[in-house]
């Protein structure tokens, strides 16, 4: 028979040689590991069924999407195949709307925890961060005056309302 293996830490399996120790995170990775760090782990925690409610009262959609040919405001849209080239966009595009002291309101459709509110310290690098989750970004102004989306295929939408 076997020697019994040590009981491991939390988030962590001991194979049964013994000679290895695999790190393993138990809860979301997102929250642990992306928002935990800088420059996201300082900022304001927000309910993304709040801005998705907004959403839905002041945007026409088609199955679950915005339908953007049906827009109000002034539109604009920039389909981009490359990454870097998207958030470079995307980061200018939030940043010219920004306003001294106001913030900005985050709020991610697929795997972020929550979402976040920023000012403009900072916030080229928090954007940056932001879109280095795999999901469509939404950036909604504090008056909801504008927004910007960002798709995963490469798709950036402006509004200003």
């Amino acid at each position: 028979m076997a020697d019994a293996l040590p009981c491991p830490a939390s988030g962590e399996t001991v194979t049964e040689s013994g000679a290895e120790t695999v790190h393993m995170t138990a809860g979301n990775y997102w929250e642990e590991t992306v928002y935990a760090a800088s420059p996201l782990d300082g900022l304001e925690r927000t309910d993304t069924s709040a801005a998705f409610d907004w959403l839905e009262l002041n945007f026409p959609v088609t199955g679950s999407k915005i339908d953007w040919r049906n827009v109000q405001g002034e539109h604009a849209h920039w389909e981009v195949d490359d990454d870097l080239q998207l958030a470079s966009m995307a980061v200018g595009e939030v940043c010219r709307r920004m306003r001294p002291g106001s913030f900005v309101e985050h709020a991610g459709d697929g795997i972020s925890p929550y979402g976040v509110r920023f000012t403009d310290d900072g916030a080229s690098e928090v954007v940056t961060a932001l879109l280095e989750v795999p999901e469509h970004h939404y950036f909604l102004a504090e008056d909801r005056s504008w927004m910007v989306v960002v798709t995963t295929e490469g798709d950036l939408d402006v509004v200003d309302l």
